[in-house]
């Protein structure tokens, strides 16, 4: 009985201990036990290559990494596919067994030297006492075994790659290399074979004669920016130009699509900086216009209308080497590529090579080669390129091109020091602009400290608090980083500025740039309707001041007084660099007005057009397709308006007089073509009034937050937003009164989207029952009224350049009529586009009529669309518009 009962109290000691352990447990005590994530640690990687034939000969090096078993990926072995393309050069060069020392070439060209051919031991021993010498011999001489017997064991470096030129019975070898005691050297061309020897030394005398002869001007042709585009692509001009600088580069030719626009600004800009950079554009296959007025690329149907425009703008037109189809035309060169090496280095025709887009890393160059005497200008570059005086650089060190340049340019790479040396490619520069903060990283990649001072070249209108010399000193394979305050005045806003950034060491100066892309310091809509007696007015001020408050004050005319109808004073609280929004309230009768806002010095005018408060439209929420989305459907007695708010669209505009949907509409379909890989990547047709926020745009297929912000009354409206990942899009959608007007506000307040630097609005239009000869669309451009058809066998575009801001289409057959507008001033341009069931992404018959304008950064961007529909002819919607005071003028400011 003891015995249980002291089996039970310690029983129960037991269970109360172990409760105490477990209740008495504190979260202060735990810790985080694993090491910070090392995901290269954890990473397998396994080196596979290939030293063999499939339709050509591989030496291919790489290496593939697994990550949790599942991931895996693979890249090439940097140091294996350098060293091998060292051995494709010696090829190519005629010579697949050459080794060269890296630095041979640079130090043998840096003084002078005394040749020896075959010089026995003693012969050399003398001729060393008195000064460098070049020895060229016979590795089995006595003479020759002696230097041989200096190189390292690991020397025949290819054998160790496994490169299958080393696999020939018959290869000759060939060794180039340096020796030095103190200060004296000792330069060796070693092989058994006589004939090998002989040119070794021909090679190296080649690459004297273009050394001494001739500067180097390394460039990119054909670099793409899209710039002046809708379509996405990675990479400003500016920065283009600058990676560019870094590299090298002092010359450049873009051709991405409507870079050509650009042609004046490119050079603009680098005169504002001060940058010896030669600039030029064209549009492939034409380059080197005198200008681009009226070129159509999506209307140059035939090769021959290429040529023809080249010649009459004094330009130079490309082709491919392989298309016969060119034959019958005058060509000024061939575009080059790796698959056609064989004509470009053999041919007599000059040729080019097109570097392309930035997102693919701008692999491929060009290096000029043009007289010391002369200057690199527009037209020595040009006379380089005509003359064949060039040698194309491709991917992984490949070169094109005459043999006389090429070969000095692959004995120089295989020698590596001579170009570091010459582009200054040892230093890395870098810089980007946050803010108005430039960050500015030197790099030293070399073996030896780097001394000098960096500099900036700022346009007017930015400053810096210090822009003396910074003293830099960067020790071998480490990086210094610096931080410099801009300040931007007046002048600096609503503009690209460049900012030039400058390494100063030994002598020699090394470059990049950055682009500080500022805002207009006030923007607001430059196109406006309301009705009276109230009508919202919104206003976003950037702060590029000191101050941390000012004034904005507005102002009211009529259309043509001078003392204001209405006036009101704001306080803006923004810091330097930010902007803020305001809305005005303004008190007007209807009527046609001017209005006026100044801030910071500086001021804008706009237009507003102010109608009566009448009407009694209506809108309501409707799920149309039954996805539980909702849909907004606008009503008055004239039209049936319905919103998306997927791409946040109007996907229908009914004219209720001809019961007629004057938007091409394809949704709640889906494409014919939606199982496609990656089909979503591509314009996708859905119809109505949408736009390109990129091409394809980035909104088509995303569903926007949506409020009916005013439900009943003189007019209804609807505001829709999307978040792209700190970038707001907002659309507001009103109707007015009893009247067809349908106004689209788009307020665009983008930070880190430089991507999307083009938006693009446009109604899909298909008037009547189907989109066909018989509709005529209207555009009023600079010289006039233009009348355009579509074409049913051929799809085709134009950019049009305008006087008015409106463009109006008519159904001559069915009678019924749409016109757009919007504020002229604001456009590039206005694009047109007949579309045919051809069009690889959308088989469909329709136009689109597209403003093109360009998205600020650090500021809302905001923008008017107006949409108007009717029964009867085009004129009659262009009257209302101008009754609204809703017609713009090239000359409105």
């Amino acid at each position: 009985m003891n015995e249980m009962r002291k089996l039970k109290v310690l029983t129960a000691f037991l269970i109360f201990l172990a409760s105490s352990f477990v209740y008495g447990q504190k979260i202060d005590d735990y810790r985080f036990n694993d090491d910070p994530l090392q995901v290269v640690d954890h990473a397998v990687r396994n080196e596979v290559q290939f030293n063999g034939y499939t339709n050509h000969w591989h030496n291919s090096y790489g290496n593939w990494y697994r990550y949790g078993n599942l991931f895996k990926m693979a890249v090439s072995d940097v140091e294996k596919t350098i060293l091998q393309n060292k051995v494709d050069i010696a090829e190519e060069l005629g010579i697949p067994g050459l080794i060269m020392q890296e630095g041979f070439m640079n130090a043998l060209l840096s003084g002078s030297v005394v040749t020896l051919n075959q010089p026995d031991t003693d012969q050399l021993e003398e001729a060393l006492s008195g000064g460098d010498v070049l020895a060229i011999l016979d590795p089995g001489s006595e003479a020759g075994k002696k230097v041989m017997s200096k190189l390292p064991g690991d020397w025949d470096y290819p054998r160790g790659l496994k490169s299958h030129q080393y696999g020939a019975v018959n290869l000759v070898r060939a060794n180039a290399f340096l020796l030095k005691n103190g200060e004296n050297r000792l330069f060796v061309i070693s092989s058994g074979n006589t004939e090998t020897r002989l040119a070794v030394e021909y090679l190296i005398e080649n690459t004297r004669q273009v050394v001494s002869k001739y500067n180097f001007h390394k460039g990119w042709f054909g670099a793409w920016t899209l710039y002046n585009s809708v379509t996405c692509q990675k990479g400003h001009p500016l920065e283009v130009i600058g990676a560019g600088l870094n590299e090298g580069i002092s010359w450049i030719v873009f051709d991405g699509g409507m870079d050509f626009l650009s042609k004046d600004q490119f050079n603009d800009w680098m005169n504002e900086v001060d940058l010896p950079v030669v600039t030029d554009v064209g549009f492939w296959p034409i380059y080197g216009c005198s200008d681009y007025e009226g070129l159509q690329v999506q209307s140059m149907f035939k090769k021959d209308s290429w040529n023809k425009y080249a010649r009459e703008k004094g330009g130079y037109v490309f082709r491919m080497v392989w298309d016969t189809l060119a034959d019958p035309f005058q060509y000024d060169g061939y575009l080059a590529t790796e698959g056609n090496k064989e004509q470009i280095d053999n041919e007599d025709v000059p040729f080019v090579v097109r570097t392309h887009r930035f997102d693919e890393h701008n692999l491929k160059s060009m290096v000029l080669f043009i007289e010391k005497d002369k200057s690199l200008t527009k037209e020595s570059m040009w006379d380089a390129i005509l003359d064949r005086r060039a040698t194309g650089i491709l991917e992984k060190g490949k070169m094109v091109g005459p043999s006389f340049y090429r070969n000095a340019m692959q004995m120089l790479l295989l020698d590596r020091v001579f170009l570091e040396e010459y582009f200054n490619d040892h230093v890395d520069l870098k810089a980007v602009i946050n803010g108005y903060n430039l960050e500015v990283t030197i790099s030293n990649f070399g073996e030896r400290a780097v001394y000098g001072d960096v500099e900036l070249s700022l346009p007017a209108g930015v400053s810096a608090p210090d822009r003396s010399l910074i003293p830099v000193d960067i020790f071998p394979n480490s990086s210094k980083s610096l931080h410099i305050a801009l300040q931007p005045g007046k002048k600096a806003m609503d503009h690209d500025n460049p900012v030039a950034v400058h390494f100063i060491m030994e002598g020699k100066k090394k470059s990049t740039l950055a682009v500080l892309d500022l805002p207009p310091a006030i923007s607001v809509h430059q196109l406006l309707y309301g009705h009276a007696p109230r009508v919202e007015y919104p206003v976003s001020v950037h702060n590029f001041s000191q101050k941390s408050s000012f004034p904005v004050e507005l102002q009211v005319f009529r259309a043509g007084k001078k003392k204001p109808q209405f006036q009101s004073s704001k306080s803006c609280t923004a810091v330097t660099g930010s902007s803020q929004e305001l809305t005005f309230e303004l008190d007007l009768p209807p009527g046609d007005y001017q209005v006026k806002v100044t801030a910071l010095g500086v001021e804008t005018v706009s237009q507003l057009g102010v109608g009566k408060a009448e009407g009694k439209p209506y809108v309501y929420e409707i799920d149309l397709n039954s996805d539980g989305i909702k849909e907004f459907r606008m009503e008055n007695d004239n039209v049936q308006i319905t919103l998306l708010a997927t791409g946040a669209r109007v996907i229908e505009y009914i004219v209720k007089s001809r019961n007629d949907n004057v938007l091409h509409k394809w949704w709640p379909e889906k494409a014919l073509d939606d199982r496609e890989p990656f089909r979503k990547r591509y314009f996708y047709p859905y119809g109505g009034f949408e736009d390109f926020l990129g091409q394809p745009s980035v909104e088509t297929h995303h569903v926007y937050d949506a409020e009916v912000v005013q439900k009943e009354g003189d007019y209804v409206r609807v505001r829709m937003w999307a978040d792209y990942f700190g970038n707001l899009m907002e659309k507001t959608f009103t109707l007015y009164g009893d009247s067809p007007l349908l106004e689209v506000r788009f307020a665009m307040t983008f930070n880190n989207f430089p991507e999307t630097n083009m938006l693009a609005p446009q109604p899909i239009l298909a008037l009547g029952k189907k989109h066909w000869t018989e509709d005529l669309f209207t555009v009023p451009e600079l010289d006039g009224l233009h009348e355009y058809r579509m074409r049913p066998d051929k799809m085709f575009g134009r950019a049009l350049w305008l006087k008015e801001g409106w463009n109006a289409g008519y159904d001559t057959e069915e009678d019924i009529a749409f016109i757009g507008a919007y504020p002229v001033d604001q456009l590039l341009f206005l694009h047109m586009w007949m579309n045919t069931d051809k069009n690889w992404d959308s088989h469909h018959y329709y136009t689109e009529f597209q403003p093109w304008l360009f998205i600020d950064r650090m500021n809302t961007t905001y923008f008017t669309f107006y949409l108007w529909g009717e029964g009867g002819a085009w004129e009659n919607g262009v009257k209302a518009l101008r009754e609204r005071n809703l017609i713009t003028t090239t000359d409105t400011k």
